[in-house]
């Protein structure tokens, strides 16, 4: 046999479909995140959970060889989920099959389906309100090299991590993505492809403006991954970004479009994150974590607490005056906080943005603190309690 019969034989081999159920996936499912967190200073943002045919490089196309990946309607039965695996396969489901390499990986997008009540799971709000109306997609993300993805009970899953979101042509995606809009996700190894399944608000109103899905490095929203031009709207990738910015356009159906309940969800969205949460009951974690926070001072911080430098940036204010940090411990720990640069903050000072932990208290407390620069310019880094 010569070397095109070797191909023909190979590609024959590789497209044909096995009759053999796939094994038990091992999945994590991440809903809401359990971690406490304050705010002072600043405006709350909530946490809130078939074959490939080509590959995208930096404007050119390659053909690769095709490769069977589990379909969208496959991974929502391996999540337990037939509701959802019969809206993946009825006819109102988008199948897209698009395939994009970046950052060393290589990431397709198998599908979308969108609805109420197209999953045998029930999610509520913070309030208990059951969200009846979301948006489910799933993306395939291996590694270029062939090298397979840890699984999800791996020492080394997650090392990695990457965020998963749609976003919105003409919404700026560091105030409007999964973290924002009602979002969570489950995961899913198997034969070294990672398979994650986004879920978040229906967004399918904004349809006619156009719809994206982001893969891009860390644990939430990286500013650096895209660019948003504030007047067009577009979102694009920046192609100077050195992690994973994927991004996709879904292709909706624009008759979906509703611009009245677009404009009430926003509405809805906007006073929610201008609405304070209800304080917690106290225990003797949040006691202790409280009487700590309530002794800083500007002045003080440094007797009390210290700088983690790994965590230390500068950061650009935007036209409103909103600057997003984040940060990622070694252990795989993370967050964000946002703050506003306002006339009273004076050049120098220290502002304590807000805090969170977890329940190891005042051993797991992390403390945002932000300095004004001359030039404009705001320094973000986090400080841990010396204990």
């Amino acid at each position: 046999m010569n070397r095109i019969e070797d191909m023909d034989e190979l590609l024959k081999k590789s497209l044909t479909p096995t009759d053999v159920p796939p094994e038990q996936l091992n999945c994590q499912v991440l809903l809401r995140a359990k971690e406490r967190k304050r705010m002072k200073h600043q405006k709350r943002i909530p946490a809130a959970v078939a074959a490939a045919v080509c590959v995208v490089l930096l404007g050119s196309v390659t053909v690769v060889a095709a490769r069977r990946y589990f379909s969208p309607a496959e991974i929502a039965v391996e999540f337990h989920d037939d509701t959802l695996a019969k809206a993946f396969s009825g006819e109102g489901a988008v199948l897209v099959n698009e395939t994009q390499e970046s950052g060393g990986y290589r990431i397709t997008l198998l599908g979308s389906v969108a609805g109420k009540n197209i999953s045998d799971y029930i999610i509520t709000d913070d309030k208990g309100v059951v969200e009846e109306n979301k948006i489910y997609t799933v993306v395939a993300i291996e590694r270029a090299d062939g090298a397979p993805m840890p699984d999800t009970s791996s020492d080394d899953y997650d090392k990695e991590p990457l965020y998963v979101s749609h976003y919105i042509r003409g919404l700026d995606p560091k105030q409007y993505s999964l973290q924002s809009m009602g979002g969570g996700y489950s995961t899913a190894v198997k034969d070294g492809v990672m398979y994650r399944m986004m879920e978040m608000d229906n967004i399918e109103m904004f349809a006619d403006k156009g719809i994206y899905v982001g893969v891009s490095s860390g644990t939430f929203y990286d500013m650096e991954a895209y660019r948003f031009d504030e007047g067009s709207g577009e979102i694009s990738r920046n192609t100077n970004y050195k992690g994973v910015n994927a991004l996709f356009t879904l292709p909706v159906d624009k008759s979906k479009a509703d611009s009245a309940a677009a404009d009430a969800y926003l509405e809805k969205l906007r006073a929610e994150w201008d609405t304070p949460s209800a304080p917690p009951e106290m225990n003797a974690p949040d006691l202790a974590v409280e009487e700590f926070m309530n002794q800083l001072t500007p002045e003080n911080l440094d007797e009390y607490a210290a700088p983690v430098e790994a965590t230390r940036m500068v950061l650009t204010p935007d036209k409103e005056g909103m600057v997003l940090g984040s940060y990622e411990f070694e252990s795989g720990a993370a967050g964000s906080s946002a703050f506003w640069v306002t006339p009273e903050i004076k050049v120098g000072e220290y502002q304590i943005g807000g805090y969170s932990y977890s329940e190891n208290a005042l051993a797991d407390l992390v403390i945002d603190v932000y300095v004004l620069n001359e030039d404009g310019t705001v320094t973000y880094v986090i400080y841990r309690p010396k204990l």
